[in-house]
């Protein structure tokens, strides 16, 4: 049987009127501050995406290495026991290390030259010329063993030290760079590996640090010293020389949950079950992923650690 048009039409007016309609709800947001400094979610499932970590001090420690070469030897004089014999890669630094030791014996002479003179010259048998010849002596070895000296220090070595070196001894230069110059102290212990000798570990001493930066390098010479008993290593082998240095304790956070705006740095804390506030940090140096945090956070703040360039975009607005 065939409707009607004007019946069907009725009909599936009243289907549609008995279909409910669906209900529209709208999507919830996070309430976010004038200043964007802190960020509350409507719910802990839109909370959860952003895990995070708490701020613990902890013993900070830096480890790195440097090349270097054993640049002298130092052994027992023969002839003259109480001095060292110093045998240097560079026969040049030998020069000047001899030129030295002939220097000190010259000023020695000469001193005792100026005071013969003057104490003639008391009692009327020497001249005044003869002093200021005897004065003119001393002041040009002393003048010469200033320039030596400074030639040896350049190269990484103190001479007052290479005299008191301990004999059998090996002498390492290395260099670091200058950022690397606030970790290093005399007297620090250190792990040197040897070309020659790939499989084994040999243990030294900082004993000297150079006194200037190199302008092109902005390198700092060290100078290491290593016991060699056994003759085994050599002036002029290569070494790698490996520092572990402990900072003291030090916040870090992970490198994760940095943010930086216009210059500024920043980290997330999360200081409720669905409250993030933004947080001003002053940082130091980067260690492996961790980054220490040298003001704006206190010991277990939960730093929020993934996602974090999301609260970023809602924090600053982009």
């Amino acid at each position: 049987m065939k409707l009607h048009p004007i019946v069907l039409l009725a009909l599936l007016t009243v289907a549609c009127k008995d279909k409910p309609k669906p209900v529209v709800t709208s999507i919830p947001h996070p309430t976010i501050s004038t200043d964007g400094t802190r960020i509350t979610f409507p719910d802990s499932l839109m909370m959860s995406p952003f895990t995070t970590q708490p701020a613990r001090s902890g013993a900070i420690r830096t480890d790195f290495s440097a090349p270097g070469h054993v640049a002298a030897m130092v052994l027992r004089s023969t002839e003259n026991p109480a001095e060292r014999l110093v045998l240097f890669d560079e026969p040049s630094l030998s020069d000047n290390y001899t030129a030295i030791l002939q220097h000190r014996i010259n000023i020695q002479t000469e001193r005792g030259n100026l005071e013969r003179v003057k104490d003639l010259q008391a009692h009327g048998a020497a001249s005044g010329k003869e002093v200021i010849e005897a004065q003119t002596q001393l002041a040009n070895e002393e003048a010469a063993i200033i320039s030596d000296e400074a030639t040896l220090k350049l190269a990484g070595f103190d001479p007052e030290a290479l005299r008191k070196a301990r004999p059998n001894t090996i002498l390492v230069v290395c260099e670091i760079p200058e950022n690397q110059f606030g970790s290093i102290r005399k007297g620090l212990v250190c792990r040197l590996n040897f070309t020659a000798f790939p499989n084994e570990r040999f243990v030294g001493v900082i004993d000297n640090v150079n006194d200037y930066v190199d302008n092109t390098t902005r390198q700092i010479k060290l100078r290491i010293s290593v016991a060699n008993p056994d003759g085994r290593l050599k002036a002029g082998m290569f070494a790698q020389a490996e520092f572990g240095v402990s900072e003291g304790n030090l916040m870090t956070v992970s490198r994760d949950a940095i943010v930086t705006v216009q210059g500024r740095d920043y980290v997330f804390i999360q200081t409720g079950p669905r409250a993030v506030e933004r947080r001003a940090v002053e940082l130091g140096q980067q260690r492996a992923d961790r980054v220490v945090v040298q003001n704006g956070l206190k010991e277990n703040d939960q730093v929020v650690t993934a996602n974090v360039l999301q609260l970023k975009g809602l924090s600053f607005g982009y």
